[in-house]
C-alpha cells in the first residue's frame, strides 16, 4: 500500500527546496533499513512490466531490462541522471535536467552534480528525486520517494505544466511500481536470511 508522504526535513531540501511541481509516495517494508537501501541502489527499476510499458508509450522505444549487477552510479553513466547526494543507509538524491515534454526527454547530458543547484538554462526544467528510508517500528521501515521539478523560465513552466497534466499520473504509477518492487525484493531477502540463520 502506498500513502502520501508527510513533509519532513530531508537531504533533497539541500538541492531543491522550492519547486513548481512535486509528487511523493511511500510504502512500508518489513526489512532492515540497510537491506532496503541496498535494494534501492541495485534494483533494476525496469523489471516491472508496467514500468517498461509506460516508458515505451512515452518514448516509443522498447525498454530492455537492465540485469547488470551495477549500482545506480554505474547504470546512470551517460544517461543525464546523476547522484546529487547521499546519506548512506538513509537517503539518496538523484537529479536530471532537460525538456521532459519532448518524447526523448531532452535530457541535459553535460550537467554535473555540482552544477545542479545553480542550473537555470532557459527552456529547461530540473528534477531532484530521492529515495529515503525512515524507521516505522523496530522491524519495519518506510521507503519514500519524492520528485520535485523546477522550471527555469515561464516558457518551460507552461510546457511542463501541460506535460505533467498528461503524464503526471503515469509517472506516479512508475514510482509506486518501483516502491513495490523494492519492497518485494527486500522482504524476500529478509526471509531468505532468516531461513539461513
Amino acid at each position: 500500500m502506498t500513502r502520501a508522504m508527510p513533509a519532513e526535513r530531508a537531504l533533497i531540501d539541500e538541492f531543491l527546496p522550492d519547486c513548481d511541481f512535486r509528487a511523493a509516495y511511500e510504502i512500508s517494508i518489513n526489512a532492515p533499513a540497510a537491506m532496503v537501501y541496498k535494494r534501492v541502489l541495485i534494483s533494476d527499476f525496469s523489471a516491472s512490466w508496467i514500468v517498461r510499458l509506460l516508458m515505451y508509450l512515452r518514448t516509443g522505444e522498447r525498454i530492455l531490462r537492465d540485469q547488470s549487477t551495477d549500482d545506480l552510479r554505474q547504470r546512470f553513466q551517460g544517461s543525464g541522471f546523476l547522484i546529487l547526494g547521499e546519506t548512506p543507509g538513509e537517503e539518496v538524491v538523484i537529479d536530471v535536467a532537460g525538456k521532459f515534454w519532448r518524447p526523448d526527454g531532452g535530457r541535459v547530458l553535460d550537467l554535473s552534480a555540482g552544477d545542479f543547484v545553480g542550473f537555470s538554462r532557459p527552456g529547461q526544467a530540473k528534477v531532484a528525486m530521492n529515495f529515503r528510508i525512515r524507521p516505522e517500528t523496530p522491524d519495519c521501515n518506510v521507503l519514500s520517494t519524492e520528485t520535485r521539478i523546477q522550471c527555469c523560465d515561464l516558457a518551460a513552466w507552461w510546457k511542463f505544466r501541460l506535460y505533467w497534466a498528461l503524464a503526471g499520473r503515469f509517472s506516479g504509477v512508475i514510482r509506486k511500481a518501483i516502491l513495490k518492487q523494492v519492497k518485494a525484493e527486500a522482504e524476500a531477502e529478509r526471509v531468505l536470511e532468516e531461513r539461513i540463520a
